[in-house]
């Protein structure tokens, strides 16, 4: 994984965390991990190259746009190149996400070239859900796409916004990305089948803004997928305002090409830009999720170590483990301090009232915003929770010292957020 931090000898790995470390892929996962061998021998990650195949693919188009590019990209390839020890279908997974952002730039480019009033659509007052991860973000992002005058993106149009070929043509039903979605998630469940225990990714319904964020950099997902420090720290330092603007532009298109106006919108990664946030979105009603920071921490440790395999041969959860609890403190320490003193903007909604009552914290929401629930999205809402009762698919079994955590020491840290929202402590997680 991370080339200077070496695996923890066995003696200190727990019997869980042995598994995450050393994973057993099924038939199926091995068989693509072979298959990839080929393929990743050839592969060069560099800005050069993969501008390259990104200007083929995208059929000659070399206009790239003025946004965050070339710094971030120079610095991110130094990091996958240096830092880290990708396996051969891990090394294909990204060249192919990095290909895929620059072509989908250069097709953004031209398409707004042509049609340049898609850049003056509005997108207002959007609910932007800005919780820790963790904490119920997913749970209630997808309940409060199912009112049907909410408009928000299903993941299969987050990971590919522009239609294939022309994207004014009158497209297929269904729709070729959300087919050639479905086989990928397939896919993804023959080499870490246990995701959807953690985090079920639906090829039809809304994950988190950071696909759509990507396109500018102005997205968490390097740092959280791939463990690159020196990106880590460019991303950290850098002014996201104009990431954030693309990322507006990338909604006006989304609009323009389906539909919809009143954006429902989630990531974590909004507590640490607030201020990119808000200066994009003025009119935006915040809502901000809370649980124990502790549990969340383990639980999202858990997560992303597992995840790890589609990547790396030996992923650390020791070094996983400590990554998480400073991003989980940098993002709650950014979102307290940049908070502004106008609290009319934010709801807070604790996790443990979103488990009891999920609708009556729709409605709270919806009152902050001036909606009204429709008996419709009620209705609809209703049906989504009674079809997702917690632990549909199994539990999802996670501890401290999987990851070389300590809970008192996390406590210690993260007390700051805790009391000033007055989240309850989780005593399955005492110390």
């Amino acid at each position: 994984m991370l080339r200077s931090v070496p695996l923890p000898p066995d003696a200190a790995l727990t019997d869980r965390a042995r598994a995450l470390a050393y994973p057993e892929h099924t038939a199926a996962g091995q068989a693509a991990l072979q298959a990839a061998v080929p393929a990743a021998a050839n592969l060069v990650l560099t800005p050069a190259s993969l501008k390259a195949e990104a200007v083929r693919r995208a059929g000659g188009l070399e206009d790239f746009g003025p946004a965050p590019l070339d710094e971030p990209l120079a610095v991110l390839c130094g990091s996958l190149n240096d830092e880290i020890a990708l396996h051969a279908l891990g090394r294909v997974q990204v060249f192919n996400q990095l290909v895929g952002l620059l072509t989908t730039r250069l097709r953004f480019e031209a398409l707004w070239k042509r049609h340049p009033e898609i850049l003056d659509l509005p997108v207002e007052r959007p609910i932007i859900v800005i919780g820790l991860p963790r904490s119920g973000t997913t749970i209630l992002h997808r309940l409060l796409s199912y009112d049907p005058g909410k408009r928000s993106s299903p993941f299969w149009e987050q990971v590919a916004p522009l239609p294939d070929g022309d994207p004014t043509a009158p497209q297929p039903d269904p729709d070729p990305r959300l087919v050639r979605m479905r086989g990928v998630l397939d896919m993804l469940d023959t080499v870490v089948p246990d995701l959807k225990l953690m985090h079920e990714l639906r090829a039809d319904e809304p994950d988190e803004d950071i696909s759509l964020l990507i396109f500018a950099f102005a997205s968490l997902q390097f740092e959280w997928s791939y463990r690159v420090p020196s990106y880590s720290r460019w991303y950290q330092d850098f002014d996201h305002t104009e990431g954030y603007r693309y990322f507006r532009r990338v909604l006006q298109t989304l609009q323009w090409l389906r539909g919809g106006e009143r954006w429902v919108l989630k990531a974590p990664q909004h507590l640490e830009q607030l201020k990119p946030l808000l200066s994009v979105f003025p009119d935006a009603i915040l809502v901000q999720t809370h649980r124990d920071p502790a549990p969340a921490i383990i639980s999202l440790a858990s997560l992303t170590t597992y995840g790890g395999r589609r990547y790396y041969d030996h992923p650390n959860p020791h070094a996983v483990g400590a990554d998480m609890a400073a991003i989980v403190e940098r993002l709650l320490r950014r979102g307290v301090e940049d908070r502004p003193q106008d609290e009319r903007r934010f709801v807070d909604i604790q996790f443990t009232d979103l488990v009891a009552d999920p609708l009556g914290c729709v409605r709270r929401i919806y009152a902050a915003a001036g909606d009204v629930l429709s008996p419709a999205a009620e209705a609809a809402m209703q049906a989504w929770i009674d079809d997702n009762r917690q632990g549909k698919h199994g539990g999802h079994d996670y501890a401290a010292e999987d990851f070389g955590l300590d809970v008192a020491d996390l406590r210690r840290r993260l007390d700051f957020y805790r009391e000033r929202f007055a989240i309850p402590v989780d005593r399955r997680f005492a110390g």
